[in-house]
């Protein structure tokens, strides 16, 4: 049974107030490959924006796959749930073929 007023204590927020779009061209160097990619510093999860920025693992085996690129030669590569791409970029300076991958409509949004 609803009470009379109960829906005035009902906030509902526009997916928008969660959307951080304040992309910053970052730089990042993995042995002799520089990278420039457009990405936050942080990020929340609530809205799963998880894609919007680099993370530490991504970084790790970026880091590693520039010290052994020799595995990568030839390769084809799909990177599932790419986020900002910064693996799947990297891997297509080695490899023959790469495909970036994600899901969520606000990090496949292209940028200027």
């Amino acid at each position: 049974m609803e009470r009379e007023g109960e829906d005035d204590d009902i906030v509902c927020l526009d997916e928008s107030f969660f959307i951080d779009d304040n992309y910053q061209l970052t730089t990042f160097t993995f042995g002799s490959q520089v990278l420039q990619l457009l990405c936050l510093q942080s990020a929340s999860t609530d809205f799963d924006l998880t894609g919007q920025l680099v993370w530490p693992g991504a970084m790790l085996l970026n880091d590693y796959l520039s010290k052994n690129a020799e595995i990568l030669q030839g390769c084809t590569v799909i990177e599932l749930g790419s986020g900002v791409g910064i693996t799947g970029i990297l891997c297509s300076r080695f490899c023959s073929q790469v495909v970036l991958t994600d899901h969520n409509e606000e990090v496949l949004k292209a940028r200027p």
